[in-house]
């Protein structure tokens, strides 16, 4: 559970947050991970930590020209004013930082522990060398549960979770991938002889005239089994509008990375389904 100031607990309110880019109460945290992994030589005399060759990385990764401008101490402190001047640049800095340094010298652990007592929407992405967004404890179960088989359905779902809350993110390829992951179950199990079947195949076959032949894993208030509810949640993933738009689908457009994220929270339960039985059989 996550930690609450007393006033908080005493009073029943609703904890804060979570806030977006690096609000005033987490910036010492930051900015004391930062200098640590740049080198700041705390307590020492001499200036001779400064690692110089990951700070102009990390400049280059978000475009900074202050890595030719800059060194040493200078350099740190040049790149920590860009992050202080826009919220996104520093976000961006501290999620290059994370890759440049890697998880073995990233001292990922310290930042976490003040993105997570700060209730920023950020975290440290499970690789330990990038940031993702923040979901619900129950979202972030059903994912691991959907993941917990090396299968190719596990393999566009993590592409998909990737693009849809982590940081830089694509929302048209989290929607693509989140398709493609829901594919790889349904495809064998509805249409296993069409060898260039798609979610639309699978829906107009659970949605057409064989519908009644078919069986959902959830009864419905009714006990009937009937698949109209997850032929209507396949129809709220099909189409990706970015790359299935035009005609009767409506005009091309790029996805917000809010219906990206709320796709591919969909796909997870779907694919969550398949691994705990099944999601739809014949009858």
């Amino acid at each position: 559970m996550a930690w609450r100031p007393l006033s908080q607990r005493l009073s029943g309110a609703q904890p804060d947050g979570p806030f977006e880019g690096i609000p005033d109460h987490i910036l010492g945290g930051v900015a004391y991970w930062f200098e640590g992994i740049c080198g700041y030589p705390y307590g020492r005399r001499h200036d001779t930590a400064w690692q110089e060759g990951p700070m102009k990385a990390t400049a280059a990764r978000i475009r900074s020209d202050v890595g030719y401008r800059f060194s040493g101490q200078e350099l740190m402190r040049a790149l920590f004013s860009e992050g202080r001047a826009d919220d996104d640049v520093f976000v961006d800095l501290i999620d290059a930082a994370l890759s440049v340094w890697g998880s073995t010298r990233n001292q990922w652990e310290a930042l976490q522990r003040v993105l997570e007592s700060g209730a920023s929407v950020w975290r440290v992405a499970d690789d330990h060398e990038s940031l993702t967004r923040v979901v619900s404890d129950q979202a972030q179960a059903t994912f691991t549960s959907a993941t917990s088989t090396a299968d190719e359905a596990t393999k566009e779902l993590k592409e998909a979770w990737s693009n849809a809350f982590g940081r830089n993110g694509d929302a048209s390829d989290a929607w693509d991938h989140a398709i493609k992951a829901v594919e790889d179950i349904l495809i064998p199990v509805v249409v296993p002889n069409n060898s260039r079947a798609t979610l639309s195949n699978v829906i107009g076959e659970l949605g057409g005239q064989q519908g009644a032949l078919w069986e959902m894993v959830l009864p419905g208030n009714d006990q009937s089994h009937d698949v109209a509810p997850l032929v209507a949640m396949l129809r709220l993933m099909w189409p990706n509008h970015d790359r299935h738009g035009g005609g009767a689908s409506g005009p091309k457009r790029t996805p917000s990375p809010e219906e990206a994220r709320a796709v591919v929270t969909l796909a997870a339960t779907i694919v969550q389904w398949h691994r705990e039985a099944w999601v739809v059989r014949r009858r």
